[in-house]
């Protein structure tokens, strides 16, 4: 036999359980519309607020509690009292806020650390100059500003860690992009400076095509590092030899720069680009 009341009951209570979570899907949509609001209010402090958000809402007395059910939790009831069906929504949105929050803070922390601009430049900025390269048709190249002794590290290849197929993927739409890129000896990835569009600027501030990546890494995260090395040229054949020497490190995926003897003021800096490299365009208009 079947308690009517007890089917009442349960009525009762699926409705309830609609009711909320109709709250809930409702609390996300506004959760979300408005971190969305504080990036494009005040990019720079995004991931400040969320953060307090975050923290704001873990420091609340039923939030450990009712995260342990996610999303199924119930109130403790005073003793003498019914439930509070606010109490319980408050508390549930609280919780959805929190876990949207801790979401995209996860969101972040991961596209800002794969996504980062990785090299650096070791000597100072006034040491190294870009400017028309003496190469015909090379276009910018980078020159001494200053006399500089054989072993002097100049920096690490900057760009954005790649893997080859996702290079690939971008090497295809900007095929200009492929002058700048480093592919590592082992053909696994690639290092690259260009931005969005395959095109190297003076900085670069990382990114992907991950959703918001680059608007991320350029107007929140802002991790920019100088491309000047990138824009180091082989010298032609008949040309003279190399001044610059390079030297990998897989485990790290970072190439070192430094001079493979004494440069004079004003000279401009060669490097060997290896055998793979594509010449097929050398000395063509």
């Amino acid at each position: 036999l079947i308690n009517p009341l007890c089917c009442s009951t349960s009525t009762n209570n699926d409705k309830q359980q609609s009711k909320m979570q109709t709250a809930l899907n409702t609390n996300a949509i506004i959760a979300m519309a408005f971190i969305i609001l504080i990036v494009y209010i005040n990019p720079c402090g995004a991931s400040s607020a969320l953060f307090k958000i975050h923290s704001y809402l873990e420091n609340q007395p039923s939030y450990s509690c009712l995260q342990q059910r996610r999303g199924k939790a119930v109130l403790p009831r005073r003793h003498g009292q019914g439930s509070d069906e606010s109490a319980f929504a408050l508390h549930a949105s609280s919780t959805n806020i929190a876990q949207l929050a801790s979401g995209m803070l996860t969101a972040l922390g991961l596209v800002g650390y794969f996504d980062r601009p990785r090299g650096r430049l070791d000597v100072e900025h006034a040491a190294v100059q870009t400017k028309e390269s003496t190469i015909e048709g090379a276009a910018l190249g980078l020159f001494a500003a200053k006399s500089m002794p054989e072993g002097t590290v100049l920096g690490t290849y900057p760009g954005v860690l790649r893997p080859a197929h996702e290079y690939m993927q971008k090497y295809e739409q900007f095929p200009q992009a492929g002058i700048y890129a480093w592919r590592f000896s082992d053909s696994q990835y690639f290092l690259d400076p260009t931005d969005k569009n395959g095109v190297v600027r003076d900085f670069c501030y990382g990114g992907s095509n991950f959703p918001l990546s680059y608007f991320l890494h350029e107007h929140v995260f802002q991790f920019k590092v100088p491309t000047m090395l990138s824009r180091i040229n082989e010298p032609p054949i008949g040309r003279g030899g190399c001044n610059v020497r390079s030297e990998e490190n897989l485990k790290t995926r970072e190439v070192v720069f430094s001079l493979s003897r004494d440069v004079c003021e004003g000279e401009e800096f060669f490097m060997d680009y290896g055998l793979t490299y594509d010449r097929s365009t050398y000395g063509k208009k």
